[in-house]
């Protein structure tokens, strides 16, 4: 737990170092749909559409994309802080000195992990909030528990993805390529942007990917759209069990491979 907690204090340190990384990824998310919106609303001819609603559950296309931006916030801080964050060890030039350190790598990781959830859902709240004021989004206090209930599930198997991005980090050193990929594929195969159900090989993929039935869920509660809650919340937790163990075990794997092939310092 020491090793954890200071873990999250150091990376909240070095954060505040430089507050302009702050600024950027509390908009971001919100200016990577400006774009979409503005398309929809050339495209559609209005804000809402009956065929994207016969798909969605909704008409109005605006909120939909909103929370898919906003909850992807989880994923590619998973993706990408912790896949990256050995590779900003090697930065600072301390990466060996931490692996090579009584502390076992995995609570080092999960206290990168932590750091990042904290930092996410910071700035979930926050774009919650601008929705809130700026686009009319409605939240109420009832809905409060089960959103973070799947906000949870959601954050604990992105853990194992995590892992297994850290992995990648130490066999490959230089990921960059490899995370836009996975990234893109996430845009591509899981309703971040749009409903899957458009195409049946975007539909049959996401059934794979958590962010789908966290998505599915949250948009349910926020958006009224019917949808299953057990069914669901049983999904994300088998989800969970399968991909913390995996991770973990990958991450292990690869880390014990680089300190035996000599490889973990190399450029």
């Amino acid at each position: 737990m020491w090793v954890i907690v200071e873990e999250v204090r150091k990376s909240i340190r070095i954060l505040l170092a430089y507050p302009a990384e702050v600024v950027f990824w509390i908009f971001s998310p919100l200016l990577w749909v400006i774009p979409l919106v503005f398309q929809g609303k050339a495209l559609v001819g209005a804000f809402s559409s009956t065929p994207f609603g016969s798909l969605a559950g909704t008409d109005e296309f605006i909120p939909y994309v909103l929370i898919g931006a906003i909850i992807s916030t989880y994923m590619f801080s998973a993706v990408w802080s912790m896949g990256n964050s050995f590779r900003d060890e090697t930065y600072y030039g301390t990466l060996e000195h931490i692996l090579s350190s009584p502390a076992r790598p995995a609570y080092i990781l999960i206290g990168k992990g932590l750091y990042n959830s904290i930092l996410s859902t910071s700035f979930v709240i926050v774009q919650l909030l601008i929705c809130v004021f700026i686009f009319g989004l409605d939240i109420t206090l009832v809905k409060i528990l089960p959103i973070f209930m799947f906000l949870l599930l959601l954050i604990v198997g992105l853990y194992g993805i995590g892992f297994m991005a850290a992995a990648l980090t130490l066999l490959v050193k230089e990921a960059h390529g490899l995370l836009h990929m996975f990234e893109y594929v996430l845009f591509l195969f899981s309703p971040i942007r749009y409903p899957v159900e458009v195409n049946p090989i975007t539909k049959a993929i996401s059934v794979f990917i958590p962010l789908t039935y966290a998505l599915n869920a949250l948009r349910g509660l926020l958006l009224n759209i019917e949808f299953n809650f057990l069914k669901n919340s049983m999904i994300l937790l088998g989800i969970d069990c399968v991909l913390i163990p995996l991770g973990l075990v990958v991450f292990h794997y690869v880390e014990k491979r680089t300190k035996t092939r000599g490889t973990l310092s190399d450029y």
